[in-house]
């Protein structure tokens, strides 16, 4: 029987046989000369990962579009593989491409479904409505759907294509109790439901809700919890196209963060992580010693679960740090799966970096704390940028979507006086603030269709 997870030495062994971290090496080894790598090599480092130096997303593209598209009968990238796309767009019209072993894919998904089930989110007489974005390569779908079934949950899927008063019928006919989607669809689907009449929200009974693919902020939770009730669970899973799913949050087991950090649980048998310091000068990414427990640093994730196209020390961009799991929740999961469990907190994306506009330079944190400020009840934003070449004009439009309850503690114009405050606008026709009625008014992308938040034409 295959194994569901291997050891960090083996997973070492094959790395550096593969072009991702050997230059020397044309093509990934082949299926069947794995098992003698792992017996006869040794790596050349060690089991210590902090020879080994960090990739990030650029370092492997190159080397992943020249796979993916070279159809010699050498290419054993290409060999029965599943494909994930990332979701965050095209990348300047090509699809990024990420190749997984298709037995390695499914065995992943079992594992994480049966982790699901082990922290209590899936029961088996909970049916899910499944809305995840589907076409365009894109893999959520799909994904979501095989690791809820394995947790137990018996599974519709909606996609992207169904209006949302079509899912509201699903919902009512079948008795659904559990929705899972991405953010951006969880909240256009919230959105349409708080618009129903109260007779007709009323027969809507959904009592949890599982995102994925962006962070919830504080505004949207608390408006998912407005639309379908406080006792509404709330869970969400980690993953991405290079290293699939791998850690589920449940608050329930946990305790809520007052941030808009979350959570996450993983199994240290199927991913090693990593927090490193934000503050690396080295040039060559080599010895790199991890920051300890409870200390924030960069997430850096060693696959245990893909060994023929090894994801080793990959800079997942998110930023965040390691805990034990709590006792309370320790308590509550199985005895042979617990002490295997580990807890990451995830606090986003790396903001270290600013924007300009009209020769000022703007922090993300700024404009991420601006945008959650309590009482503007804003449930997604969005900033475009263009500009006008004969003329010389840069222009600036914030688009947002507001809950209208929360709304009525600031009106619309008094909003805009307050943004333009903090981008230093006083008069300027460059500058715009426009609120939309729904998320299809957003810059999404291609793929996920998620709400880009930073959209720069120029």
């Amino acid at each position: 029987m295959a194994k569901s997870y291997y050891s960090l030495d083996e997973v070492l062994r094959v790395a550096q046989n593969h072009p991702f971290y050997n230059p020397d090496v044309q093509f990934p080894p082949h299926p069947e000369d794995i098992p003698q790598i792992i017996q006869s090599s040794d790596p050349p480092n060690g089991s210590n990962l902090c020879r080994y130096r960090i990739i990030k997303k650029k370092d492997i593209f190159d080397v992943i579009q020249k796979l993916a598209t070279d159809d010699s009968l050498s290419n054993t990238f290409r060999y029965s593989s599943y494909t994930s796309v990332t979701g965050g767009g095209w990348s300047r019209g090509v699809p990024m491409l990420f190749l997984t072993d298709s037995a390695e894919n499914k065995r992943q998904r079992e594992t994480m479904g049966a982790i699901i089930k082990a922290v209590g989110i899936i029961e088996p007489r909970d049916w899910v409505v499944n809305i995840h974005v589907s076409g365009y390569l894109y893999r959520s779908l799909d994904l979501l759907t095989d690791a809820l079934e394995y947790a137990g949950g018996t599974v519709l899927c909606a996609g992207s294509d169904m209006s949302p008063q079509m899912v509201t019928d699903v919902i009512q006919q079948y008795r659904c109790n559990c929705l899972t989607g991405p953010v951006t669809e969880l909240i256009k689907m919230s959105h349409h439901i708080a618009s129903l009449p109260t007779e007709v929200r009323e027969q809507v009974k959904i009592n949890k809700i599982f995102y994925t693919s962006e962070p919830l902020s504080r505004s949207q939770h608390d408006f998912l919890t407005s639309t379908f009730g406080s006792s509404v669970a709330i869970y969400s899973g980690m993953g991405s196209a290079e290293a699939g799913l791998w850690a589920v949050a449940n608050p329930q087991l946990t305790g809520e963060l007052e941030t808009d950090a979350a959570e996450f649980i993983y199994d240290t048998r199927t991913m090693h992580v990593e927090i490193l310091p934000l503050s690396n000068t080295k040039q060559d990414n080599a010895w790199i010693e991890p920051v300890p427990d409870n200390e924030m640093g960069m997430i850096t994730l060693t696959s245990l679960q893909r060994l023929r196209n090894s994801l080793v020390r990959y800079n997942s961009g998110d930023i965040g740090s390691l805990h034990p799991l709590p006792l309370t929740a320790q308590a509550q999961i199985p005895t042979d799966v617990v002490e295997h469990l580990k807890l990451v907190r995830v606090y986003g994306r790396d903001k270290r970096f600013s924007f300009s506009w009209n020769s000022n330079y703007f922090e993300y944190t700024m404009v991420h704390n601006l945008m959650q400020s309590e009482g503007y009840g804003i449930l997604q934003w969005q900033i475009v940028m263009r500009q006008d070449q004969e003329a010389g004009t840069e222009y600036l439009e914030i688009r947002l979507l507001r809950d209208r309850q929360q709304a009525q503690l600031i009106s619309d114009e008094e909003l805009v006086v307050k943004i333009k405050w903090a981008f230093l606008v006083v008069t300027n026709p460059g500058f715009r603030v426009k609120f939309v009625n729904d998320v299809a008014e957003f810059e999404r992308s291609s793929t996920g269709r998620k709400v880009v938040r930073f959209v720069d034409f120029r």
